[in-house]
């Protein structure tokens, strides 16, 4: 057993209170639990390390009580910590000046409110047990009474019809003595110790027919949510007493105080009722909406009030509040898993995201099963209220036909989407990004685009700003923010119906291009996901970077090319298209694809002589890559064959394009025939040979 110079008395009435009791013990440091009944020494576990002293104690005593401990040979310090009931004023009041007349040093351990902070016709804000009698004096049905016994007589004198009042006590004998004093008993008295879960709470609700819960406002420990909210699910009145204001320390900052390391997983009664949970756990993703607790849905109120420790960035903390248990500034996921990691206790947290978990949102990076420490978590989603359904209602109109595209942190043909959709959604960066798509769309063509734009949507700052691309860039006194949001408006968009453009469509300058007919054959061959990522390696004028781009609303396409002469034009041929998914690297291959994003497929145009080393790179960086080559010289057409022959490759098809155009001679049409083009395409067929 350690020994310590410091002795720590700890008034205990709470469950935090024996919690703090066990973690003290575990870490071998001895505490005088001081607890007020026979039956708050019994839920207290046997350990070496707790002394219990049972009795209640007034003002003389308490200082007899504390003068005595500090004449203990070896004591230095004494320190007081106070985790009586929140309600326990007095107690705590008379605790808090024998401290001070014994030089002892007094905590106060603050209990965690759950704060509900519910405002409807149902739910009642009062101060005292006596308002709250003269309250449910006034309304009709049988009234469900957990305030506890020491007052019970206070309400039920204000109550004229004593028949239908249920009380719900601790299942102790002076809980149950002042209950028959008070004249309640028999069927209305219903001896349990708690906490209870909301299930558990409606079913009593129901049994005796309870049309108003009267109850104090105890807090997580308290069980107060669950029994709130079984009420309401009931459609019942809920009278609340408000807990007194004050001041102290939470959990967390009085095992600080303390020198206490994470929380054992102790083996007990307690913990096992606190912690149901056993070896599992469940992480909640709850969208809070747009940041605020006016756009909090009641689901997500409720699911945060039941939970110790709540993890977000800054706002979405502050739009949270007092809700809830301890809150942690953090939303990336592997810091998050390593503080479950480092607090093994814990069995339940909640994760808060802005707008909703389903749209573009961080709650995405979490597995909906994950094993951290020795617990298997489970995720959970609640939905919340999604910056499309606020803005479209804000605005007035429906958004079942509005094409959704994020730019927010992530790469999106946007561009391209406005030039293909009536009405595209897009959550943004911040005013710089709209700023530099409003140029893009003025530079494409596009000026006349119309913007609807919210910035700090659903708060007092919220601002709404119509208008069109060119008149955006014209502004300069808009105000920047971090986040906005945007709808495009083109009146004039129009769906591709083919992949190609003709090669007139193209500036060409004395780099080759790949004909319109032999693009369309290779688009075939490549087999394109309209999310894939594509190369186009030697892309020339980038005439094929081009069509696949078009093909890729959700994808991208990057041109390599070793003349900077067809880099330029590549550039140029994009932004003469308005397509915003191509990327332009200048290089030689395959030394220049390092450091781009692994591809899905790939298209080789021109190989340089190196096909042999452009392949097997491909297919290292992903064995299941598809890949079309374009072949016009017999080296190129003989260095392809015999490589398909020694690579992992399946799905292998060869085919020879000969294509004629006619050509105005005179008064005659005269077919022309172009040069013959060999495409190979084939797949990765992974560690197997096939």
């Amino acid at each position: 057993m350690k020994h310590h110079s410091q002795t720590i008395v700890l008034f205990a009435g709470t469950s935090e209170g024996r919690r703090l009791a066990l973690h003290c013990a575990a870490e071998g440091r001895q505490v005088i639990v001081c607890v007020a009944t026979e039956y708050g020494e019994q839920v207290l576990p046997e350990d070496e390390n707790i002394r219990v002293h049972c009795g209640r104690m007034d003002e003389q005593e308490m200082h007899d009580f504390l003068r005595q401990e500090q004449m203990q040979p070896g004591t230095d310090q004494v320190l007081v910590i106070d985790a009586t009931h929140p309600y326990a004023v007095l107690v705590s009041q008379t605790l808090k000046k024998v401290c001070g007349d014994c030089h002892v040093r007094y905590v106060r351990l603050l209990r965690e409110s759950a704060d509900a902070q519910i405002r409807d016709a149902h739910v009642h804000l009062v101060d005292t047990v006596a308002e709250a009698a003269e309250l449910a004096e006034q309304m009709s049905g049988n009234i469900f009474l957990t305030t506890g016994s020491k007052e019970l007589s206070t309400f039920v004198q204000a109550v004229t019809d004593r028949s239908r009042v249920y009380v719900r006590v601790l299942p102790s004998r002076e809980s149950v003595e002042l209950c028959e004093q008070a004249g309640i008993g028999g069927k209305q008295l219903i001896c349990m110790q708690g906490p209870f879960s909301q299930e558990l709470n409606q079913a009593t609700y129901a049994h005796i027919d309870a049309k108003i819960l009267v109850t104090k406002e105890s807090g997580q420990p308290g069980g107060f949510a669950d029994k709130l909210w079984a009420a309401r699910a009931r459609g019942m009145d809920c009278i609340v007493i408000r807990r007194p204001k004050e001041q102290g320390f939470t959990y967390g900052q009085v095992c600080t105080l303390l020198g206490l390391g994470a929380q054992p997983v102790w083996e007990s009664a307690e913990h096992e009722s606190e912690n149901p949970c056993g070896g599992s756990g469940e992480l909640l993703l709850i969208g809070i909406g747009m940041g605020t607790r006016a756009q909090m849905t009641q689901e997500a109120i409720r699911e945060l009030e039941r939970v110790p420790v709540i993890f977000g960035a800054k706002r979405m903390l502050e739009a949270v509040g007092t809700v809830g248990g301890e809150k942690v500034c953090e939303y990336r996921r592997e810091q998050i898993l390593s503080y479950l990691q480092e607090h093994p206790y814990l069995c339940r947290a909640a994760v808060v995201f802005s707008g909703d978990v389903g749209f573009y949102s961080g709650a995405d990076g979490f597995e909906q099963q994950f094993v951290c420490g020795e617990r298997q978590w489970q995720t959970r989603r609640i939905a919340g209220l999604s910056s499309v359904n606020y803005f479209a209602a804000k605005l007035g109109i429906a958004w079942q036909d509005v094409r959704l595209c994020s730019v927010h942190g992530r790469t999106n043909d946007l561009i391209g989407q406005i030039r293909r959709e009536r009405r595209v959604f897009s959550l943004l960066n911040g005013r710089k990004q709209l700023q530099e798509i409003a140029q893009q769309l003025c530079d494409n063509g596009l000026p006349q685009v119309r913007l609807s734009v919210g910035c700090d949507l659903g708060y007092e700052t919220e601002q709404i700003w119509t208008g069109t691309a060119q008149r955006l860039l014209n502004q300069e006194d808009a105000k920047d923010t971090y986040l906005c949001v945007a709808l495009f408006e083109n009146d004039a968009a129009r769906q591709f119906t083919t992949g190609n453009l003709a090669d007139a469509a193209y500036e060409r300058g004395k780099v080759p291009l790949t004909k319109e007919e032999i693009r369309a054959l290779a688009l075939a061959k490549l087999r394109l996901t309209h999310d894939a990522v594509c190369y186009d390696i030697g892309a020339g004028t980038g005439g094929m970077t081009c069509d696949i781009a078009r093909f890729l609303p959700q994808g991208s396409v990057t041109a390599f090319e070793r003349g900077e002469e067809g880099c330029a034009l590549i550039r140029a041929n994009a932004k003469r298209q308005g397509l915003g998914n191509i990327g332009v690297v200048q290089g030689e291959a395959p030394e220049c694809l390092d450091g781009s994003e692994i591809p899905t497929h790939a298209f080789i145009g021109g190989s340089g002589g190196r096909l042999r080393e452009i392949v097997a790179w491909l297919l290292e960086k992903n064995p299941h890559i598809r890949i079309v080559i374009d072949a016009i010289t017999l080296e190129t057409i003989s260095e392809a064959n015999e490589l398909l022959k020694t690579l992992s490759v399946k799905d292998v098809d060869i085919i020879c394009a000969s294509v004629a155009k006619a050509r105005a001679v005179g008064g005659y049409e005269l077919m022309e025939s172009m040069n013959p083009v060999y495409i190979f395409s084939f797949t990765g067929a992974g560690d197997t040979q096939e």
